[in-house]
């Protein structure tokens, strides 16, 4: 039944009981539209109170639900702030909803920024006060914050996934907008991720920018493949050697056909792909149907995201003879570098 509706939600199913479904989504949907400005608006209002931190905010959001590459982004942020000379403390709600279990965005943020504090903390307001209390920031970046408006900010980034921009165009749940595509209006700067995926989309993508948000700059990038790590033997290599072969994929995203692209893209012969719901809790069931796929296949290797890879590597007995890989990305600005420093140049006296 989950499958059934997000393929209805993102468009890829529209049979006929697609078709029975489309209006109460439709109606739940308008519900969600105008819970969202209401409370958008009560916080514009002053009716709820936003906190002003002692340090520059960075929010990092999207205006789609998954999918976009915004914690490789953060991530990207938060080393250039650093290499400024600055002490960035990323604030992320780090929490599934509905789990009380920490999100794998968390952890895969903590490993790859050793000595950047990462709060979790849905109220991302007290992560601020704990932060000055008792880390000394120079600057705040809001993971996942377009929508989080109990925190002010000086800087609002949207990150747009080019090969999916917009999903279908409709407000959840009938689409994949959180909001509707007019909020747009409120971001100071929009960037553009795997637009080597969405190359085709995106001049439409910018005319839809100019015409809801003029004055938005907009930066593009690409995810790029850099090296692999093998996770049970702890070792890191440069270069896409141990890729360049017959392999499964795994991975919970929220577009999985990139992750297999992009893999093609860098020479693997990909048997199998195993895709799971975006945040998926891994079970030992799901381990034991890749590893037996990979055994009756012969194949020694299985790829998979950082993210997957901080909750698949808890079961290392499983993988015997089976070699469990990272592919290891980051970002690369091709359009907008000089406008991205320049804003960034902003906060902070390094």
């Amino acid at each position: 039944m989950k499958g059934f509706l997000r393929r209805v939600i993102t468009g890829e199913d529209r049979g006929f009981c697609a078709q029975g479904v489309w209006p109460l989504l439709w109606v739940l949907s308008c519900a969600y539209a105008a819970g969202v400005s209401v409370l958008r608006l009560l916080y514009k209002m002053g009716v709820l109170r936003s906190l002003r931190a002692g340090k520059p905010v960075i929010s990092v959001g999207n205006i789609t639900a998954g999918g976009v590459g915004k914690t490789p982004l953060v991530i990207f942020l938060a080393e250039l702030l650093r290499g400024r000379g600055l002490r960035p403390v990323i604030l992320t709600r780090g929490y599934m909803a509905g789990t009380g279990m920490r999100s794998d965005e968390a952890d895969m943020m903590a490993e790859c920024l050793p000595g950047v504090a990462v709060l979790v903390n849905p109220d991302r307001a007290a992560a601020v006060k704990e932060a000055e209390a008792r880390l000394a920031p120079d600057v705040f970046i809001l993971d996942d914050g377009f929508q989080h408006w109990r925190l002010k900010r000086d800087l609002d980034i949207v990150a747009i996934d080019a090969s999916n921009p917009f999903g279908n165009g409709h407000v959840l749940p009938r689409g994949l907008l959180r909001e509707p595509m007019s909020a747009l209006a409120r971001a100071d700067l929009v960037i553009l991720t795997k637009t080597d995926l969405g190359r085709a989309h995106v001049a439409a993508i910018r005319d839809v920018l100019k015409k809801l948000n003029p004055a938005s700059a907009v930066v593009e990038t690409v995810h790029v493949p850099v090296g692999v790590m093998d996770v049970f033997a702890g070792t890191r290599h440069r270069g896409l050697a141990l890729i360049q072969d017959r392999v499964a994929a795994v991975c919970a995203l929220g577009s999985p056909g990139s992750f297999k692209a992009l893999l093609a893209r860098e020479g693997a012969r990909v048997e199998g792909l195993f895709t799971f719901d975006d945040h998926h809790g891994y079970t030992r069931g799901d381990i034991a149907r890749i590893a037996g796929f990979c055994r009756s296949k012969k194949l020694n290797k299985v790829v998979t995201t950082h993210k997957d890879a901080v909750k698949i590597r808890h079961f290392e007995e499983a993988f015997q003879g089976i070699s469990l890989l990272v592919l290891e990305i980051e970002i690369k600005v091709t359009y907008g570098e000089d406008e991205l420093l320049s804003r960034l140049a902003r906060f902070g006296h390094p």
